[in-house]
C-alpha cells in the first residue's frame, strides 16, 4: 500500500467531488487519503475498509488505473436463463392443459419434461422457479398415515 501511485491527490479528490455513486466517492476518499502521504493505518482506520481490501483496491488500481474505483455491478447481467422465453411459455401452456385434466405436477415431472422437451437438464431446486413463473406452485398431496382408517375419519367429521 506504500507504493506511489500514478495521480496525484487531487485527481482523487474532483473525483470523490464529481461522482455520484456512493461506491466510487468511497474508492477515490480511500486514494486521495494515500496520495497526500497519510499513513496507511490512518487510511484503513478513517475509511474502514479492512486491509486485504486495501489489497484489493490497490491491486484494481493498479492494473485499471482510474477506471478500477468505478462500481462494476452495473455491466454484470447474472447468469443467463435456463429456459427461454418460449421454452417457458410452451412449459407454461402444458401446466395449463394438464391441470385442466386433473393432472397435477410435481417438480419431477419438470425436470423430465424439460429434459425431454429441449434436452436441458436442471437441477430439481430450479423447478419451483418455472412453475412459479408460470403461475402455478409444486404440490403434492398431504401423507397419509399407513394405518389410517377412513371409515374412522368419515364417522369422526359425521360427528362434529
Amino acid at each position: 500500500m506504500t507504493a506511489p501511485l500514478a495521480h496525484d491527490a487531487e485527481v482523487f479528490w474532483q473525483l470523490y467531488t464529481a461522482s455520484s455513486c456512493a461506491v466510487e466517492r468511497r474508492r477515490a476518499h480511500f486514494f486521495a487519503l494515500l496520495a497526500e502521504g497519510r499513513r496507511p493505518s490512518e487510511v484503513l482506520h478513517v475509511t474502514r475498509y479492512s486491509q486485504f481490501t486495501a489489497y484489493e483496491l490497490m491491486a484494481r488500481y493498479r492494473e485499471l488505473g482510474l477506471a478500477g474505483l468505478r462500481d462494476g455491478r452495473q455491466g454484470n447481467r447474472g447468469a443467463p436463463r435456463v429456459l427461454t422465453a418460449e421454452e417457458q411459455q410452451a412449459l407454461a401452456t402444458q401446466l395449463q392443459a394438464d391441470v385442466e385434466q386433473g393432472i397435477v405436477w410435481s417438480g419431477k415431472d419438470v425436470q423430465t419434461w424439460v429434459l425431454e422437451q429441449f434436452g436441458k437438464t436442471v437441477d430439481l431446486g430450479r423447478t419451483s422457479e418455472f412453475m412459479r413463473a408460470a403461475g402455478f406452485s409444486p404440490q403434492k398431496p398431504r401423507p397419509r398415515h399407513v394405518k389410517g382408517d377412513e371409515a374412522a375419519k368419515a364417522d369422526f367429521k359425521t360427528k362434529g
